[in-house]
């Protein structure tokens, strides 16, 4: 019977495991580092999308009031986001602590996340004043379409006063067209009064 005796290198062994556990550990960090980045880019880009809102112009007073009401809302989300970035922030360090090193734009995307709830109150800061102009030209607009609006009840009421001048059943076509043309402009009128109303209460006006 033959015995083989194998010469086992301990030291092949060691430097073997060794290698694994650095790649193990270069894997690992990538992961974290590529989570960071991942995180970084999501949460930017909900505070771009709450910039974006913030900014965009009202086209009316309804609109005006949604876009105020979501400022004065917008602060609980904020913090929420907030500790998303501290997580982030921590996901980071965590990357650097094993010697990670991030390119000089991925550090600008880091910092750039870190400013943003700053950068967000800025906006709104400077909105509100863009905000307030434009509530002032809403209600300067209302107020001139309110007089025309006044012009245009004076014409229906001169309308309907002269109805009691047909007489003549022989005309009963041309007084229904009358009739029917004014009933649609009262409707009109009816909404209209209550647009107005609406807007009033909106802006705060009598």
């Amino acid at each position: 019977m033959t015995v083989s005796i194998f010469t086992i290198n301990i030291k092949d062994i060691r430097n073997m495991y060794t290698g694994k556990y650095q790649q193990i550990q270069e894997k690992e960090v990538k992961l974290i580092a590529a989570r960071a980045k991942s995180d970084c880019y999501e949460i930017t880009t909900k505070f771009a999308e709450i910039t974006e809102r913030i900014r965009r112009e009202p086209k009316n007073i309804e609109e005006l009031t949604e876009t105020k009401k979501y400022i004065s809302e917008i602060g609980v989300q904020i913090e929420k986001l907030r500790k998303e970035i501290d997580g982030c922030m921590r996901t980071y360090d965590i990357a650097s602590e094993f010697h990670h090193e991030f390119s000089s734009g991925e550090n600008d995307d880091k910092w750039t996340l870190f400013g943003a709830p700053q950068r967000v109150r800025e906006t709104i800061e400077a909105q509100s004043v863009v905000l307030e102009k434009a509530r002032e030209a809403f209600i300067k607009a209302m107020e001139q379409e309110q007089e025309e609006f006044e012009e245009t009840l004076d014409s229906l009421a001169g309308t309907v006063g002269g109805f009691a001048a047909y007489d003549d059943l022989a005309k009963y076509e041309e007084i229904a067209e009358n009739v029917e043309s004014v009933n649609e402009r009262l409707q009109e009128c009816l909404e209209k009064s209550r647009l107005f109303a609406q807007r009033e209460f909106l802006v705060g006006k009598e």
